[in-house]
């Protein structure tokens, strides 16, 4: 018997040293070779916790319970609001410290400006060719479905809808046009993190309305990429969009040429042919194969245009179309619509896209 508890009392002591290496191996870096910077956000109102689950996130850390302890054991420590420039050669340690610093980075980062009814693949030019990351990383995401998913966790307007096999660019739609200041070594994650996390912001005030209307919100956002494209103003938008929901509502198509160019992917300064016109795409609503909205949003609009989708202008058009200066002429019936096209290119002010 004595011999059994002394057996028993050595195993315990050796499954604690266990778990005390185990502990300090999780507080030291992830890779003391990687010297990287990676931005980091602190938000005002976020928990410790949440804080440390971010940083799991972010691959900064090794393991967040260990990081929970510690940071239960080492009180003297306060997390402040900011940016911050990490590392993952940093330990736990090292990072609380710079946290608790309230040092935020002091690097003068990258500008770039992303215009509204651009596309995604615009946007990861743009970003390519400012910053150090290769197009490759991008791409490599857009294909990663457990990557897709955790952004669907953490951003509440983001659903399953963007994982469906026709999408293109998942993130389409979704990237909030506006002007990002970016280190140079940021990666590709922290680059779409941190617009998102704009986007999130950004969308914050119509979340409600979002939330409780008709459609769905990938829907409202792929209305608002449409009628960004279509319309000059936000007026034009709404009264755009009402008639694209008056079209789905009696089972029209819709109709849209900015669709078809997105399913080409071509430019607005190409021609579309006949065959591309009709052709059977999940964005092609010019086409005759579905009825309704396209399988996703055709470019990244604008708080305007997204205003325009959760509140569109309750009329009773049919058809709309756009003379040289942007101008919106409605019409209510095909016989109308056609005269009116008539009228502007007898008079030379045919709408050209640019």
């Amino acid at each position: 018997m004595k011999k059994l508890v002394v057996g028993l009392v050595a195993v315990f002591i050796a499954l604690g040293i266990l778990l005390v290496s185990l502990y300090f191996y999780f507080l030291t870096p992830i890779d003391k070779n990687n010297s990287k910077n990676v931005s980091f956000v602190v938000k005002s109102g976020e928990s410790e916790k949440q804080i440390i689950d971010n940083l799991k996130t972010a691959d900064l850390i090794r393991n967040k319970y260990a990081t929970y302890i510690y940071n239960f054991l080492n009180r003297d420590y306060t997390f402040k609001v900011g940016t911050f420039t990490l590392k993952k050669s940093m330990s736990v340690s090292q990072i609380f410290k710079t946290l608790d610093s309230g040092k935020t980075k002091e690097q003068k980062g990258i500008n770039i400006t992303f215009k509204e009814g651009k596309r995604y693949t615009d946007y990861i030019k743009q970003i390519t060719k400012s910053l150090k990351i290769d197009e490759a990383d991008f791409e490599n995401l857009m294909a990663d479905n457990d990557y897709l998913k955790s952004l669907i966790d953490d951003y509440w307007f983001l659903t399953d809808d963007i994982l469906k096999e026709d999408i293109y660019y998942p993130l389409e739609g979704y990237l909030f046009p506006d002007t990002y200041n970016f280190l140079e070594n940021t990666s590709a994650k922290d680059v779409l993190k941190t617009i998102l996390d704009n986007t999130e912001s950004k969308l914050a005030s119509y979340k409600k309305d979002m939330e409780n209307n008709d459609y769905s919100i990938h829907e409202l956002m792929t209305l608002a990429s449409i009628g960004e494209l279509e319309g000059k103003d936000g007026s034009d938008r709404a009264g755009i969009v009402g008639v694209f929901i008056n079209r789905i509502n009696i089972g029209m198509t819709l109709g849209s040429d900015v669709t078809t160019y997105y399913a080409t992917q071509k430019t607005f300064k190409d021609n579309l042919t006949a065959d591309e016109l009709n052709e059977c795409n999940a964005y092609n609503t010019r086409g005759t194969c579905f009825k309704g909205l396209p399988v996703g949003p055709v470019s990244n609009p604008g708080i305007e245009a997204i205003e325009a989708a959760v509140y569109p202008e309750d009329n009773d058009y049919l058809f709309f179309v756009s003379d040289k200066s942007g101008k919106i002429y409605f019409s209510k019936t095909n016989a109308e619509h056609e005269q009116q096209v008539a009228d502007l290119k007898n008079s030379d002010n045919w709408y050209v896209y640019q």
